[in-house]
């Protein structure tokens, strides 16, 4: 099966008006629908008129990293689409990004994988570590061709070998059975291609994910407790005032870098920047309760919805992060009741997220 290039995101704008498919994820242009060989593949879609997100002005990959995306999507055989939602996914684009288990820079490389990808490089180079997601993930194509049937099989198991290891896709022929994996292939397949419009614009009111399920899940996978709701010593190197020292929700930490996800079905009602909050989120559920959350502490830029959105349990809303007035990487994750404004972060009406989650398993 040859590499799935080309399968998700505003592709080949001239073939979608001329064949008129505009169906999620099918339009793969590469070997494995061509019946060519991998010698013989058409070239990524890598241009502006292929693929709205060669685009900087769209936002999403920063410029200075551009051609460097555009290079490792090229290498690796898949759209440039997936590529920037799996930087972003990983760390944000944040080159000093470390994750609670050692994995770092852009790509969340660990030691012992850089050391056969690297091509002796430094992993905390944004554009080393560019470089040899594109090699990585060209290879994790190959070892698990025989296990995807067509090109989104292709694309999905590849981002879940790149999270769970190929061994663990071979094992099961296809995702493995671990929530932190299917979020992830979720989350990153689901950015790839609902953040953009047939005309390469961000996309609001979009709806993400599988919506009506009634789940609820944590909302930052992997993350411990670091401080519980109520009264607390001023966390060190942070700026004391009222709301520091009487804390209005629970706060999560991995370290960094992971990705925020919705704990259930929400409507994205605000999201910003501030010096108190940092990168922010606010959402309503919208199941009856309409409890209100709030999401602080984003790393910069990694908001990944926008208001209006409606947004599934389990996707991503952003990357764990260190803005505003924050003592380290983690997220403040807030629950207000239902009459609280729903349109900026605020404390009034905020209620112990702890009894919420525990009724639904979470805690």
């Amino acid at each position: 099966m040859g590499k799935a290039i080309g399968a998700i995101g505003c592709l080949g704008g001239v073939l979608v008006l001329v064949a008129g498919l505009v169906m999620t994820l099918v339009l793969g242009m590469g070997g494995a629908l061509s019946g060519q060989s991998d010698d013989d593949a058409a070239e990524p879609a890598t241009t502006a008129d292929a693929t709205c997100t060669t685009s900087s002005d769209t936002g999403r990959i920063p410029a200075q990293y551009q051609n460097a995306v555009e290079d490792a999507a090229e290498e690796a055989g898949l759209p440039v689409a997936i590529l920037d939602a799996l930087f972003t996914q990983e760390s944000g684009y944040n080159e000093d990004a470390v994750s609670h288990a050692g994995a770092g820079g852009v790509g969340q490389f660990m030691p012992a994988t850089w050391a056969e990808y690297g091509n002796g490089g430094d992993r905390f180079d944004p554009y080393d570590s560019i470089e040899a997601t594109g090699r990585f993930l060209a290879d994790l194509q190959d070892i698990i061709a025989d296990v995807a049937s067509n090109d989104v099989e292709q694309i999905e198991f590849t981002l879940a070998a790149y999270n769970a290891g190929p061994g663990a896709v071979q094992e099961y022929n296809g995702i493995p059975p671990y929530p932190e994996t299917q979020n992830y292939v979720q989350i990153i397949m689901g950015n790839a291609d609902d953040n953009y419009s047939e005309d390469c614009t961000e996309r609001a009111g979009s709806i993400v994910g599988d919506l009506g399920t009634g789940e609820w899940t944590h909302p930052l996978p992997g993350g411990r407790s670091t401080s519980g709701f109520g009264p607390r010593p001023c966390p060190a190197g942070a700026a004391c005032n009222e709301y520091t020292t009487n804390h209005h929700g629970l706060d999560f930490s991995t370290g960094g870098g992971t990705a925020i996800i919705a704990p259930t079905d929400i409507e994205v009602t605000a999201t910003g920047t501030n010096q108190f909050q940092g990168e922010y989120i606010v959402g309503r559920m919208t199941d009856e309760a309409e409890l209100v959350f709030q999401f602080h502490h984003c790393q910069s830029g990694s908001t990944s919805v926008s208001v209006g959105d409606t947004v599934a349990v389990g996707s991503g809303l952003c990357t764990e992060g260190n803005t505003g007035n924050s003592s380290g990487a983690h997220l403040h994750f807030q629950i207000n009741l239902s009459e609280a404004d729903d349109s900026q972060p605020t404390y009034d009406h905020a209620t112990d997220p702890a009894p919420i989650l525990q009724a639904q398993g979470i805690l």
